[in-house]
């Protein structure tokens, strides 16, 4: 039977600025908040490790977490104070972001019925709370537990790292699921062609499966085998922020539910596998991008097809 699902990285709310500099809406937001919000919603049981603070932002955070479902581990609501990241959107609606936050998350032990760690984002960037994720990615692979890893790159983060596609590659080579945007493939490896960026990647030690979101053309998605492009649904964009968290959100479900995160399962998909799983993905995406901030589905607002367990 399908285990949970541990999500480890920054809570915070996101200030969002529309193209005429008034704020939109104060929402929770951080990378992986939306992963694991998204995953809960579409029923995979999910608990996250993260660090918000006991004020104002942190009981909106504290109060969507619980009604999406998501657990928390213990010592995660705790911190000095909650993050705050101020999304601002231009005139197509894609969003920058300036950040105000510290990554000092509390000790964790990996759950006994754990199936998948989620890590990336300024989670695996930020110290003293990257160190700490990275070593329980370490635990994580030991016990044979899949770890998927996003590194939805922020520049402003990034500036103080040395060589920031060598930061990238290491904690891609240590994940079985890797998948980025190509956006975040232009800031790191400007002018690379798509296919030589999964070439690399799947050269990991521990990658089955990459994945690199395309916005309104869709998902490709490579294992070592089969590499396929997946097209995205038409949708009337609201805006796109936690889109590309809303398809991590939507990969991992997809596998959880067809019985596929897990390693042996990975490293023998099929062409099939992968468009079933890539569906959901650019499915849970495009409804987040129908609507404002990041606000991804609920499995009962999604299509059956892709979603069903498949006879192995």
């Amino acid at each position: 039977m399908p285990g949970s699902v541990l999500v480890a990285g920054e809570s915070l709310v996101d200030v969002v600025i529309g193209p005429d500099g008034h704020t939109i809406e104060v929402t929770p937001g951080g990378a992986p908040l939306n992963v694991a919000v998204g995953l809960a919603r579409l029923d995979v049981p999910t608990r996250l490790l993260t660090a918000f603070g006991p004020d104002p932002h942190g009981d909106l955070v504290g109060r969507h977490l619980q009604e999406s479902g998501v657990r928390l581990q213990p010592g995660s609501d705790a911190a000095g104070r909650t993050a705050v990241a101020r999304a601002s959107l231009d005139a197509q609606h894609r969003a920058t972001y300036e950040f105000e936050l510290s990554w000092d998350p509390p000790p964790a032990t990996l759950p006994s019925d754990l199936q998948g760690l989620h890590v990336g984002s300024l989670g695996t960037v930020v110290e003293p709370g990257a160190a700490r994720i990275g070593a329980l990615a370490a635990q994580a692979r030991a016990a044979g537990v899949v770890v998927s890893y996003d590194p939805n790159v922020r520049p402003a983060a990034l500036a103080a790292v040395p060589d920031p596609w060598h930061d990238v590659r290491g904690h891609a080579a240590g994940a079985t699921v890797v998948k980025l945007s190509d956006e975040d493939a232009q800031h790191l490896q400007p002018g690379r062609a798509l296919d030589d960026l999964l070439d690399e990647l799947l050269g990991g030690e521990h990658t089955l499966l990459a994945a690199v979101t395309r916005g309104e053309h869709g998902l490709r998605m490579a294992t070592r085998d089969h590499r396929i492009d997946v097209p995205a649904p038409p949708v009337d964009v609201v805006d796109t922020v936690g889109a590309g968290d809303a398809c991590m959100a939507g990969l991992l479900a997809g596998l959880h539910a067809r019985e596929q995160l897990e390693t042996q399962a990975l490293g023998s998909m099929t062409e099939s596998d992968l468009a079933a799983v890539g569906a959901a993905a650019v499915e849970v995406a495009a409804l987040t991008c129908s609507r404002r901030g990041a606000n991804p589905p609920w499995r009962r607002e999604l299509r059956g097809g892709p979603w069903r367990p498949q006879p192995r």
